[in-house]
């Protein structure tokens, strides 16, 4: 399981890290991660229907910080550009980077979902 991960750019020992080191609650972490990215997904296509910008960015805050959590680099760098792009008031990069976002996040949570069921 973290081979794949490993593979794909996390860095696990940072992941295994903050689960106190033990692969049984990275585990957990990792499935929870998944899990609620497929239901923040639609939450995020809301917010940009709607033009939320405000519980957007609180909604991609929360995803920086859980890909940085579980040693997702390429889900924690591009979520915190575009958290940074939201405080600072830069909503057309928002709207812009919308979809390119979504993709990549739903990418990680399909690459997740494959390392867990290993």
């Amino acid at each position: 399981m973290l081979r794949i991960l490993e593979n794909n750019g996390f860095l696990v020992d940072e992941g295994l890290h903050y689960c106190a080191g033990v692969e049984r609650i990275y585990r957990e972490v990792l499935d929870s991660a998944a899990k609620e990215g497929e239901e923040k997904i639609p939450v995020l296509d809301q917010c940009m229907e709607e033009q939320d910008f405000h519980r957007y960015q609180i909604e991609i805050h929360g995803i920086k910080n859980v890909a940085q959590t579980i040693g997702d680099t390429r889900l924690f760098e591009a979520a915190s550009v575009r958290n940074d792009a939201l405080k600072a008031g830069r909503y057309e990069e928002a709207v812009k980077g919308h979809n390119a976002f979504r993709k990549l996040y739903q990418e990680e949570i399909a690459l997740i979902q494959e390392a867990i069921s290993e």
